[in-house]
């Protein structure tokens, strides 16, 4: 897992990548870290390949609540977890859909208890996610708001409930990593979220508000697996 920590005090910064550190080696997890000393430092350099994002609340310019809801705007995945003097000031955390909070000075006791469910959060979301690279960087996207993968112009689009992404790629690679998850092909340019579909006929299918081509090829396995999913079966 990637880890970010975004603190301006070189000690209690120090003092986490030791913590992490410490509780990777005794939970056999792999865990990289990376620094920032402002919210503005970590915001300019920001990409979505974090797992974890740790936050000082009390930072000078922008503190730690500012920098993760500017954060939420863009990724509204990764897993929070705050550090902070004063709990007060940790109940605004709920806003920007914080795991938990750690009150300083911190031990690693308190410490490996609460970042042992931040990691199992954050492993949870990690497995309902697709990381897909597009004209403005890395972005992950939750798989439950993917409605349909869509091949058009040699890109595919990734149609999510919020907005469309436009992404290199091979088709027939998403179909191999989204198909655990109840998304099924249904055309040699249309993958679909079995999630949103309405209606299904015997040369279109319904998915959200689209209305997309069903082709021969794919029409008893989109039955099929269709007829799992309403019934709730594996």
């Amino acid at each position: 897992m990637n880890i970010a920590i975004v603190d301006d005090e070189l000690e209690m910064r120090q003092t986490l990548v030791d913590y992490i550190g410490r509780f990777g080696e005794e939970s056999g997890i792999e865990l990289e870290t990376v620094t920032f000393e402002s919210g503005e430092q970590f915001l300019k350099n920001y990409k979505m390949i974090f797992d974890i994002i740790i936050f000082d609340i009390d930072m000078p310019g922008i503190n730690g609540i500012d920098t993760a809801r500017k954060l939420r705007e863009t990724d509204s995945n990764v897993t929070i977890i705050f550090v902070t003097n004063i709990a007060q000031y940790a109940i605004n955390g709920y806003e920007v859909d914080a795991v938990d909070y750690i009150l300083k000075p911190i031990s690693y006791y308190d410490f490996s208890m609460k970042f042992h469910r931040t990691v199992a959060k954050a492993a949870q979301k990690k497995e309902h996610t697709i990381k897909v690279e597009t004209a403005e960087g890395t972005r992950k996207l939750r798989l439950p708001a993917l409605i349909y993968v869509e091949v058009l112009s040699h890109y595919l689009y990734f149609h999510t409930t919020k907005r469309d992404y436009k992404v290199r790629g091979n088709i027939g690679d998403v179909e191999k990593e989204l198909e655990k998850y109840n998304f099924v092909r249904i055309h040699r340019s249309y993958i679909v979220n079995l999630k949103y579909v309405n209606k299904v006929l015997s040369t279109e299918v319904t998915v959200g508000s689209a209305v997309l081509p069903v082709s021969r090829n794919y029409k008893e396995k989109l039955k099929e697996e269709y007829l799992k999913y309403i019934r709730g079966e594996d």
